[in-house]
């Protein structure tokens, strides 16, 4: 203990000495949770890459992922390398999707930190976690205990300058998370949800069958990270927290689905399932990628550029179905495990109306099967209802005014009967770039003049 607190200390001395270094005004480190290629921070990388908009450096632990974006063109090097490491201490803007040790936790102080998070906050997150596992990190009974859990958990400690906020209802939430004061708080979408919007000729495209014809209908199956379950794993001797498995060891998933049964589904109605478990339980999927019509993607950076071609949305307790709420994708919720997931893992945002109202609702297989069966016979995909619509406006009141994904992908298109030729791209795009890097030349062109009594606006 006394040796892993002595070691704490240093880097934590290491973190404040980074604070001297000058940093780059002109240039951002990005980097994702797991070492990976992903989400908002992607989006934002990539964008930047096209405008030129400052010098941006991907930082990553991955070295194969590193390999293959430097054969792309793009400037990336690993964390702990010479240039990883002088990036990281130069650079001003450190963009994360998770926690600075995204880039690297220990040299991040000084640098203006944007925290793009990784999703919509429906399960409690950070320092609203009062219950499960994951509790314990941020709940302290005294300041001593407080102390140290910051030099334990250096990373969760160290509040991001600036985060987007779609609503007042994810800004407040977010303001709580991450003890945010509310001017660290931009009112915006985000990347990974508008980047297809302003690139639709980027969206990727689905495998065909064999007979090189697309698959009528496209379902997404993307269920949250069970924390309860991790934290199983991580006390396998222990045998007092009930088993989520349902019995099978090798995975939740396997005692929820008659994986038969739903590929026979699959097969007659036509219809292609994309398989996305999250990165922390992807091991799961390789049991189910070898039935008929079932297609693993749990590997893939993220689902983004395919949200454009998916049908119907099943998930249980993951925020991914509030990033497709703009997209009016219709939503099936399956939850097989409801009981132990309440008693065992984070306590939800009370958001003041039942996320289930949008959707269909199955607690068993057979009902969700019943309930696939049903909706196979739609010819046309579902107008949203009452509920999905308030839960749109609660989430994205800050979303595109009425500019869909199929609008943007062609010029000259009519909208609310009002012709798009001769408005300007900037005014089509008010989005999450824009708004972000307005903000970013504002800051700059303030500090600049605090610093040298000028209005002369600096390079960004």
């Amino acid at each position: 203990m006394g040796t892993n607190l002595a070691l704490a200390l240093v880097k934590k001395c290491i973190f404040a000495l980074s604070w001297l270094v000058p940093r780059n005004a002109n240039k951002a480190v990005l980097g994702c949770y797991k070492n990976r290629f992903a989400d908002n921070s992607k989006y934002l990388f990539l964008h930047w890459q096209q405008t030129h908009f400052m010098q941006t450096i991907w930082i990553s632990g991955d070295k194969a992922l590193i390999h293959a974006l430097r054969q792309q063109g793009y400037t990336a090097h690993s964390r702990w390398s010479l240039l990883g490491i002088y990036h990281a201490l130069t650079a001003k803007y450190y963009v994360y999707n998770s926690y600075i040790g995204d880039i690297n936790q220990w040299l991040a102080a000084g640098a203006i930190r944007i925290n793009l998070w990784h999703g919509s906050p429906l399960k409690k997150i950070e320092f609203d976690i009062t219950t499960g596992p994951l509790a314990p990190k941020y709940q302290t009974q005294s300041l001593w205990q407080a102390g140290l859990q910051a030099l334990r958990y250096h990373q969760e400690y160290v509040r991001p300058s600036l985060m987007l906020s779609p609503s007042p209802l994810v800004g407040q939430s977010f303001q709580r998370a991450f003890r945010l004061k509310e001017d660290s708080l931009l009112s915006s979408t985000n990347p990974r949800t508008d980047y297809y919007l302003r690139y639709p000729e980027q969206r990727q495209t689905l495998p065909l069958k064999a007979d090189a014809t697309a698959y009528r209908r496209v379902i997404l199956y993307a269920p949250s990270w069970r924390d309860a379950l991790w934290q199983n794993s991580q006390n396998v001797a222990s045998h007092s927290t009930p088993d989520l498995t349902g019995g099978h060891s090798d995975s939740p998933y396997q005692a929820a689905f008659d994986w038969q049964s739903l590929s026979q589904h699959l097969v007659d109605t036509d219809t292609l399932l994309l398989l996305r478990l999250h990165p922390n339980e992807r091991h799961y999927a390789a049991q189910f990628c070898a039935y008929p019509n079932v297609l693993d993607i749990s590997d893939w950076d993220d689902v983004y550029g395919i949200l454009h071609r998916v049908d119907l949305l099943i998930t249980d307790y993951s925020s991914l179905f509030i990033d497709v709420l703009p997209l009016e994708i219709p939503v099936l919720f399956y939850r097989f495990d409801h009981e132990q997931y309440l008693n065992q893992s984070r306590d939800c945002y009370d958001i003041g109306q039942d996320p289930l109202s949008i959707g269909q609702v199955a607690y068993q297989f057979d009902d969700l099967l019943a309930l696939l069966q049903e909706m196979s016979h739609l010819n046309a995909k579902p107008q949203p209802c009452e509920a999905y619509q308030q839960l749109q406006c609660l989430y994205w009141s800050q979303h595109a005014s009425g500019l869909s994904a199929d609008s943007l992908a062609t010029d000259g298109l009519s909208i609310d009967g009002a012709s798009m030729v001769g408005i300007s791209m900037n005014e089509r795009h008010d989005d999450s770039f824009a708004r972000l890097e307005r903000h970013l030349r504002q800051g700059q062109t303030q500090s600049f003049k605090f610093a040298f009594g000028t209005n002369i606006k600096p390079q960004i």
